[in-house]
C-alpha cells in the first residue's frame, strides 16, 4: 500500500520524539534538586568563609554534604539518560543538562578554593553513601565542556564575595591572595570570548566575570 513505509517512519519518529521528550522531562524535574543543593553548598560555603577563624569546619562540612549531594543527583540523572535514551544522549540533550552541570562545577570550584585545595577537573571526584550504609565511597562525575567553563566563570563572580567577606574580617593577605587567584582564572577563561557567537550565553558570562573582577580589584 501507498502508506505503508510512511506509517512505519511516522511510528519511528513518534518514538524518537516521544523518547526526547521524556528525557528532556527527567532533566528538568531533576535540575531542581541539583541546582538547590548547589545554591545551599554556595551559601555555606560563603558562610565559612566570612566565620571567624576556627568556627568555620560546621558550614564547610554542610557545603561538601551538598555539593556531593548535588554531584550523586546529576550522576544518577546522567546515567538514566543514557540508559533510557541511548548514545546520543549527550549530543542530543546537552543544551538541557548544561545548567545542572554549570552549578555543580561552581559548587565545587568555590568550596576547594575556600579550603585551598585544587579546582576540580571536568571529571569531579565526590562521595557517595552506600545503599543501605552510612558509609561513604569514592565516584566521579564527568560535566560537558560548556558546564565547565560555565560554572568556573560563574565562581569568578563568586570570588568577589569571597574577597568582600574576607576584607570584613580584616583577612588582608587571604583578600588579595584570593584576588591574585581570581584574576588568574579570569585570564585562563577570557580567550573563549572568540567562541561566543556559537555558543548562547557565553558572552553575558564572561562579561558579568570581568564586571566582578574590576569591582574587586577596586576593593585592594
Amino acid at each position: 500500500m501507498i502508506l505503508n513505509d510512511t506509517k512505519k517512519e511516522i511510528e519511528k519518529t513518534y518514538r524518537t520524539m516521544e523518547n526526547f521528550s521524556s528525557s528532556r522531562q527527567w532533566i528538568i524535574s531533576e535540575a531542581k534538586n541539583i541546582v538547590g543543593a548547589c545554591r545551599a553548598s554556595i551559601s555555606a560555603s560563603h558562610s565559612a568563609n566570612a566565620a571567624i577563624p576556627g568556627n568555620e569546619d560546621k558550614k564547610l562540612s554542610e557545603a561538601q554534604e551538598n555539593a556531593e549531594k548535588a554531584a550523586g543527583l546529576l550522576r544518577n540523572l546522567q546515567q538514566k539518560i543514557k540508559r533510557e535514551y541511548g548514545k546520543t544522549w549527550r549530543q542530543d540533550l546537552n543544551e538541557y543538562l548544561k545548567n545542572s552541570e554549570q552549578e555543580v562545577v561552581e559548587a565545587f570550584s568555590l568550596l576547594s578554593i575556600i579550603k585551598k585545595k585544587k579546582i576540580p577537573s571536568k571529571e569531579i571526584i565526590f562521595r557517595i553513601k552506600k545503599p543501605g550504609s552510612y558509609m561513604k565511597t569514592k565516584s566521579t562525575v564527568k560535566v560537558s565542556d560548556e558546564g565547565y567553563i560555565f560554572g568556573l566563570l560563574d565562581c569568578v563572580g563568586e570570588l568577589k564575595r569571597v574577597i568582600m567577606d574576607l576584607q570584613n574580617r580584616n583577612d588582608m593577605d587571604s583578600s588579595k591572595e584570593t584576588f591574585v587567584l581570581m584574576q588568574n582564572l579570569f585570564e585562563m577563561l577570557e580567550p573563549f570570548t572568540n567562541y561566543s557567537n556559537s555558543f548562547t550565553d557565553l558572552k553575558p558570562k564572561i562579561d558579568s566575570a570581568r564586571y566582578s573582577l574590576n569591582d574587586a580589584k577596586r576593593l585592594q
